[in-house]
């Protein structure tokens, strides 16, 4: 076969690494940058000491230059697989102390090659032969070298698995590096099989040559899929960190019924420590489950309260391959819905007994002949008549704002079913209505809330015999309702507080209803918006078609 091509292999392998070296300075501050540089550093010299090997006469120093080369081979490998781990972001498979244990026989291996590579359990038996490609080596392997040489091949598939595994559940556009680096790497290791086997006869430098074909890969990544500037290492450990930093507890269990990752939180919240690895039975016991798949809702261990959840982990395929536990610490919340509980309570039953109660007695006061008594019972009745009203209100958010049900509404039958008892309620006023939405999707209980207390709102508020509009239009994949009546308008000092969310006194019921307003609109994932002048007031609601979303 000719040689020219294997020289030319040969000679512009060197340059194509440095130039992957060079590259790789030029971003040495990103992860893995530094290693990757190394390892094509490493890899020059590796395709030099054969190129020097092929140019030497046969003797001892050109077995010793063989050790070299074949000593930087293992060298090399324990750079790659330094820097997958580095540029996959699982250095936490591998802490400084087991990547030391792992790479221990390769650089013994390098050591012994680079001084006595003619150590016979590493190298039974070795020939020299003269050809026009240059000096050849052509060893066999002794029991040591086959060791050595099966360790390296695990080594390079745990790293490829590593990157596969990364490619196929990772995001979407590291595929492309990882395709190009699986590719460079496996070209170097089929090559190697082969020089194992005599392919195209023993002694070729077929792994030197392959280097070429490996850079060339390589650059594609570094220069065509941004390599060394975007690595997944970064969303790893990010993704890492936030596990491992959350207040949630998180455990991850897989078909078979192992724990495989446990935050600290969860561990925590359970009392297990050592749980990663072993059956996912002792964490269900904790919670008063027998399975992963029907978890309670709330359970209490060691005077806490905490709610669990599960969802389905599944791979690229969308076969499920395991569950991811969520566990949450509601002892605060659940102690504070306790509260709101007894206060709801006081407020339907003692709250509203008591002020009819006072309402009797104040009417008794307006009764009488005395025009003070008369005024202090109007005022009284008129301050019990507004918590009676906060307190009704109050019920409705409570009663309403618990579920959410998304209906098909008819606009025209809408605005006709919410206007016309507050025109018969209020026969000074006038209430017009205009419709241009075909048809709307949202929850009917809690639109009518909204319209209906910023149309009572209008009509109480904007003086006497008011005129007030209501406008139901569409917008894109949403609509709006606009509520505009000739009132004084709404007080900027109520207004702000409702716009920004931030909490403020509630000098009468229309505050607590605008706040009624505010929660309703939020909980249709809306928006609102009060424009209000000393001659006019305008509320416009944009809710969202929720079928148009989906």
């Amino acid at each position: 076969m000719s040689h020219t091509p294997t020289l030319i292999a040969l000679l512009i392998t060197p340059l194509f690494l440095l130039a992957l070296t060079v590259a790789a300075w030029r971003f040495r501050r990103n992860l893995g940058a530094k290693l990757f540089g190394l390892l094509q550093l490493l890899s020059a010299i590796w395709a030099a000491l054969a190129i020097v090997g092929l140019q030497l006469p046969p003797g001892p120093l050109r077995l010793q230059v063989w050790g070299l080369n074949t000593g930087m081979s293992l060298v090399v490998a324990v750079v790659w697989f330094a820097f997958i781990l580095r540029y996959t972001g699982r250095d936490d498979l591998f802490t400084p102390r087991r990547f030391g244990i792992a790479a221990t026989p390769l650089a013994i291996g390098a050591g012994v090659y680079f001084v006595a590579p003619f150590w016979t359990p590493l190298v039974s038996q070795v020939e020299q032969v003269a050809r026009p490609l240059g000096t050849l080596v052509q060893p066999s392997v002794g029991p040591v070298g086959t060791v050595l040489g099966l360790y390296v091949y695990a080594v390079f598939l745990t790293g490829l698995a590593v990157v596969i595994e990364d490619a196929v559940t990772g995001n979407s556009q590291f595929v492309g590096q990882a395709l190009a680096l699986v590719l460079g790497s496996l070209v170097t290791i089929l090559a190697s099989v082969l020089g194992i086997l005599g392919v195209p006869y023993s002694g070729y430098p077929i792994t030197e040559v392959a280097l070429a074909g490996q850079s060339l890969l390589w650059g594609y990544a570094v220069f065509g899929q941004q390599f060394l500037q975007v690595v997944p290492a970064v969303a790893t450990i990010g993704e890492r960190t936030v596990f491992d930093e959350l207040d949630d507890g998180i455990i991850v269990v897989d078909e078979s019924g192992t724990v495989t990752r446990a935050n600290p939180a969860a561990r925590s919240y359970l009392g297990l420590d050592d749980v990663v690895g072993g059956t996912v039975d002792p964490l269900l016991d904790r919670m008063g489950s027998s399975s992963v798949t029907e978890l309670p809702v709330r359970f209490q261990l060691r005077g806490k309260v905490y709610r669990a959840k599960n969802s389905p982990i599944e791979n690229w395929r969308q076969e499920r391959v395991g569950q991811a536990v969520v566990i949450q610490d509601i002892t605060t919340l659940s102690g504070r819905q306790e509260r709101l509980t007894v206060l709801n309570r006081i407020l339907r039953h003692n709250v509203r007994n008591d002020m009819n109660v006072i309402l009797g007695k104040a009417s008794q006061l307006q009764q009488r002949r005395d025009d003070e008594l008369v005024t202090i019972g109007d005022t009284i009745s008129q301050k019990a008549d507004d918590l009676i009203t906060v307190s009704d209100k109050a019920l409705e958010i409570d009663r309403v704002f618990e579920t959410t049900e998304v209906k098909q509404i008819d606009p025209e039958t809408f605005a006709e079913e919410i206007t016309s008892p507050l025109r018969a309620k209020y026969p000074d006023a006038t209430i017009t209505t205009a419709v241009s939405a075909d048809s709307i999707h949202t929850d009917p209980g809690i639109l009518s809330l909204v319209v209906e207390e910023l149309l009572t709102n209008a009509l109480e508020h904007a003086g006497d015999g008011p005129t007030v509009t209501v406008d139901i239009s569409p917008k894109n994949d949403s609509f709006q309702v606009v509520i505009a009546d000739d009132g004084p308008g709404i007080p900027q000092s109520e207004i702000d507080p409702i716009l920004t969310g931030e909490e403020t006194d509630l000098e009468h019921g229309s505050s607590l209803g605008l706040w009624l307003v505010h929660w309703g609109t939020k909980s249709l994932n809306g928006e609102l918006d009060i424009t209000a002048t000393a001659e006019e007031t305008s509320v416009t609601v944009t809710l969202p078609n929720m079928e148009s979303a989906g």
